[in-house]
């Protein structure tokens, strides 16, 4: 619970949570598909590269809010690499 409450915290400063997204690598990926009992608590820390968010990786929240209000549905793409998803 400290560790949810932790992060809640530096998730709402985009340039310290950032720092942590990059320390912390595919951990959180990997939590929400293991853990089944914190899923949906995992799945709000995670951050997403998006065609329309440039370098920034950005929350599914943030996305949905983005999405244009005709756009029904989001394609997600998975790889090793954003250069090699964009290619």
């Amino acid at each position: 619970k400290k560790c949810f409450e932790m992060r809640a915290e530096i998730a709402e400063k985009k340039d310290e949570y950032k720092k942590l997204d990059e320390q912390i690598g595919k951990c959180p990926k990997l939590d929400v598909h293991e853990d089944s009992t914190n899923r949906t608590k995992d799945a709000d820390f995670l951050r997403w590269g998006t065609s329309g968010s440039g370098k920034e990786r950005i929350s599914m929240k943030e996305y949905v809010d983005r999405m244009k209000e005709d756009q029904a549905d989001e394609c997600c793409a998975t790889g090793e690499s954003a250069m090699v998803v964009f290619a």
